[in-house]
């Protein structure tokens, strides 16, 4: 008799205990997805643009010379395209025949322009990055580097020693953002071959909204 209680009993157990485990909440992995959303949103553009004139993002690039970061690169003017309002592109509608120092290419190609003067680059791309959450309604996820050609002007004497007044370089990359912190991390990938370059020169860059200290 007290062994077909203790069986009995231990039955019960197991059934309410598989009962109880059927009424679990789902685990964090089924409720918020591990691969981003496919479809671009626009919800981060609200984070990171803002319809003031000559209004720019704090940017920064990771020089591995000096192991540190870069001072703030200056005249990054966020803007967006009248066709998608889901991509932030970078470029100069205040300044007549100007441009923007997006990441920091006139330095960086400075030989190849002749000068550090963004209105002589005059680089201003429509299209640069699109955002990609975690997950529906997610604040957080996977910022893309829309691939292209980016064309960049020399001056006059630059232009005369190889005949063309300018030249390309490839981007593409990768990084994620946040639009809790506001800071959006990336790795940019150069490619340089119209200037006798590598074609997968990686570079590290950070943006944000506000001021950041980093080194």
């Amino acid at each position: 008799m007290y062994l077909k209680n203790f069986l009995f009993g231990t039955l019960l157990i197991i059934a309410v205990l598989s009962a109880c485990k059927d009424e679990e909440p789902p685990v964090k992995e089924d409720l918020y997805p591990t691969v981003p959303l496919s479809t671009a949103s626009s919800s981060a553009i609200k984070v990171f643009y803002s319809n003031v004139s000559f209004y720019e993002l704090y940017v920064y690039r990771f020089d591995p010379e000096t192991n540190k970061w870069t001072n703030r690169i200056r005249s990054h003017f966020p803007t967006v395209p009248s066709d998608d309002p889901s991509i932030l592109g970078f470029s100069n509608p205040y300044v007549t025949n100007s441009g923007v120092s997006l990441f920091d290419m006139p330095r960086l190609y400075q030989i190849a322009v002749g000068t550090l003067n963004i209105n002589t680059a005059k680089i201003n791309v429509e299209k640069v990055l699109q955002f990609f959450p975690d997950f529906e309604g997610a604040k957080t996820g996977i910022v893309k580097v829309i691939p292209q050609d980016v064309v960049i002007s020399k001056t006059a004497a630059a232009a005369a020693l190889s005949g063309i007044p300018t030249f390309k370089i490839g981007i593409s990359g990768s990084g994620t953002y946040d639009e809790n912190t506001k800071i959006i991390n990336l790795e940019v990938v150069f490619n340089e071959t119209a200037i006798g370059g590598p074609a997968a020169v990686k570079r590290k860059y950070t943006m944000s909204v506000e001021a950041q200290t980093l080194n």
